[in-house]
């Protein structure tokens, strides 16, 4: 069995490395073909990786969001409560403001100092600030946790602002959609590009490829180099790309980072991760090899022997 598969991987070795070097012996269209390649790789990896940051940034908002819990008056037992709370699924962080905090807060604000000292008692309630955890990802769930909250005999309100969260999820499907979009529009565009080019590249080696065919070479042997090329075409178009995009997201890195400062936020953009780069790669090579035996094979089978 080891014997037969030796010479087929010579052959495969033996066509990677000619279509290899006849690609290196045309430098200059070679690498017009692979800039083309890599931009068409390019602009959808860049709105994956964006969709990527945009969900990274909500994650951060919904830890920010919480949903605000006013007790009922008086409250027998608040820690108690609290314990009862976080034991709820769905509950990340809990923290208790109480009525004497609640004023203190208010007394602050312009204009309110006069009003509190002239109140006979404290009217403000106990509020519990709940942040949900990181499996309330989506506005249904967040909405169920509210229910679920405003059940407890302890809680005299529930209030959400639920409209920033829906607007939020509704961009991320638009983005989510248009990077699908542009990933399936940009894909057939890579597989015609490697089409059209070694479709070139057959009609320049028309003849050779008729007195192969006359001395008995098979259509798959013939095929075999232009595949090769195809992949080798892929495969040096996601490397560029991969490269366009990091030197993208770090000149956009830098104006992020002074924009956040300007709010007193720290936001570090995420880039491309080492599985996406794979990701990345193993789909341009596969792309370059359907571009190139959807194109090559069609034009083999119409070329007849040399006469």
């Amino acid at each position: 069995m080891l014997k037969k598969l030796q010479p087929l991987a010579a052959y495969h070795v033996q066509a990677a490395t000619n279509s290899f070097n006849f690609l290196c012996r045309r430098p200059l269209s070679t690498m017009m073909t692979v800039i083309v390649i890599a931009i068409a790789l390019t602009l959808p990896v860049l709105f994956w990786v964006f969709s990527d940051n945009l969900e990274q940034l909500t994650i951060d908002w919904q830890r920010g969001g919480h949903i605000s819990l006013y007790l009922k008056t008086p409250t027998a037992d608040e820690n108690a409560f609290l314990t009862e709370l976080r034991s709820i699924p769905g509950v990340g962080q809990v923290s208790l403001k109480t009525p004497a905090e609640g004023l203190v807060e208010l007394q602050k604000q312009e204009g309110m100092q006069d009003i509190v000292r002239y109140l006979p008692d404290n009217p403000l309630p106990a509020v519990v600030n709940v942040i949900p955890n990181q499996a309330i990802d989506n506005p249904l769930k967040v909405q169920q946790l509210v229910e679920r909250l405003k059940t407890l005999p302890q809680v005299e309100q529930a209030k959400l602002d639920m409209e920033w969260i829906t607007r939020l999820h509704a961009m991320l499907g638009f983005v989510g959609k248009i990077a699908n979009a542009l990933m399936a529009l940009l894909a057939s565009a890579v597989v015609l590009i490697v089409g059209n080019t070694l479709r070139l590249a057959i009609h320049n080696r028309h003849e050779e490829i008729q007195v192969l065919k006359l001395i008995g070479a098979t259509d798959a042997y013939i095929l075999r180099p232009f595949l090769y090329s195809g992949i080798w075409y892929g495969l040096i178009g996601a490397v560029f790309a991969i490269f366009f995009v990091n030197i993208f997201m770090l000149s956009v890195a830098v104006a992020v980072q002074e924009l956040a400062t300007v709010y007193h936020m720290h936001y570090p953009l995420l880039g491309l991760s080492v599985k996406q780069a794979y990701l990345i790669v193993v789909t341009a090579v596969f792309l370059g090899w359907l571009g190139a035996r959807l194109s090559v094979k069609r034009q083999l089978a119409s070329i007849e022997p040399y006469n």
